[in-house]
């Protein structure tokens, strides 16, 4: 088990500044102690990167807001006893930040009616406990097109953990994008069978690599392994889950989603400091401000650049890539004309095929193909 790493983190006001600002603070600046779990570390340019990011930004936008924090937190009993021990240090809001912490932080929320949760990416509910996540497969789309822009082999790779609805929604998006500019396009998956598995992220890149791929990308919890291998590779790169991941390729990096949390995190606990708080299962995207696209690498054209701005200005503004007619790997058609899926289904369609071999291990990866309208 890894150890769990505790932080602790105040404000940047001096003691003479509290005391000089107080009735102003006290009326106007209310303090919150705000605990946080995270499944990984918060170095890790990816997911939990973007989740530290997000408080110490809603940190900065409510001054006196206390953080506790807690690193490497396995999705285990022991995740319920590390924010019992926040919550005795007098956190009144919590954010569970991986997805198996969801039924620990929900035990807790039960015996605490005063402490409010917010988990990512689940869907439990009480008075006192939200959810919420980014709404990351539109916006998917607009990644494929800076890869079937740049792509001179016309094979992409995506390397993916664990292939969930959300995952392969993801990757379906990534290939409708890039097949809208390069209708000779092809995406080619590899599934690790975890989402932190370095050696077989590391494998999965070079297996890609090895077959063609000349664009790489990936849905795991941290993009480092795969940008870091892509790049010692001479391939290109397209990051997730943070933007800071454009750090690790200073030739090959194209572009990349990140989530910002932030503006969430600073609406929740204000919400929390005003007793106004209400549960939500929240999905938003580039539209509300939830993830952002990341600045583009040297290597992108300018030309590239102006496709990529505006397939994700028109992705804010709405534009549903899974919209039929979508025919899935079989050829039958899986989203008629006309129809629209929303991102609870855009997994549910398989516009390519994946493969692993019976010992989990990785398997040749095979083509997928959309033969999707844009």
């Amino acid at each position: 088990m890894a150890r769990v790493r505790m932080l602790m983190t105040a404000g940047a006001a001096t003691l003479a500044a509290l005391i000089g600002a107080w009735p102003a603070a006290a009326q106007n600046k209310p303090s919150l102690t705000v605990g946080a779990i995270y499944v990984g570390s918060v170095n890790d340019y990816g997911y939990n990167r973007a989740m530290k990011d997000g408080l110490m930004e809603m940190q900065k936008n409510i001054p006196g807001t206390k953080l506790i924090e807690a690193e490497n937190v396995p999705e285990t009993a022991e995740s319920e006893r590390i924010m019992e021990g926040m919550i005795q240090q007098g956190a009144k809001l919590i954010f569970a930040t991986s997805f198996g912490h969801q039924q620990f932080a929900f035990n807790l929320a039960k015996t605490h009616p005063d402490v409010v949760f917010e988990h990512a990416g689940g869907w439990m509910q009480a008075p006192n406990f939200g959810n919420f996540f980014g709404a990351t497969q539109a916006a998917w789309y607009a990644m494929g097109v800076a890869a079937g822009k740049m792509t001179k082999s016309n094979t992409l790779g995506f390397v993916v953990g664990v292939p969930i609805g959300f995952a392969i929604g993801n990757v379906n998006a990534f290939e409708m994008g890039a097949r809208s500019v390069n209708p000779k396009a092809q995406t080619r998956v590899v599934v690790t069978g975890g989402w932190a598995d370095k050696p077989k992220e590391v494998a999965a890149t070079n297996a890609l690599i090895d077959q063609g791929a000349d664009v790489l990308t990936m849905h795991v919890d941290s993009p480092a392994t795969v940008v870091q291998a892509a790049e010692s590779r001479a391939a290109y790169s397209i990051g997730f889950q943070s933007i800071e991941a454009r750090q690790l390729a200073p030739k090959g990096w194209l572009t990349g989603l990140g989530f910002t949390w932030g503006p969430f995190m600073t609406a929740t606990a204000n919400s929390v400091i005003a007793g106004t708080f209400k549960p939500a299962m929240v999905r938003q995207g580039l539209g509300e401000a939830m993830m952002a696209v990341a600045p583009f690498g040297a290597a992108v054209p300018g030309d590239v650049r102006e496709l990529v701005t505006a397939a994700a200005d028109k992705i804010e503004k709405g534009f549903n890539p899974f919209t039929g007619p979508i025919t899935d790997n079989t050829g039958v058609i899986r989203i008629r004309d006309g129809e629209s899926w929303d991102g609870s289904k855009n997994g549910r369609v398989r516009l390519v095929r994946r493969r692993r071999n019976r010992q989990g291990k990785i398997a040749r990866a095979n083509s997928w193909r959309s033969t999707a309208q844009p």
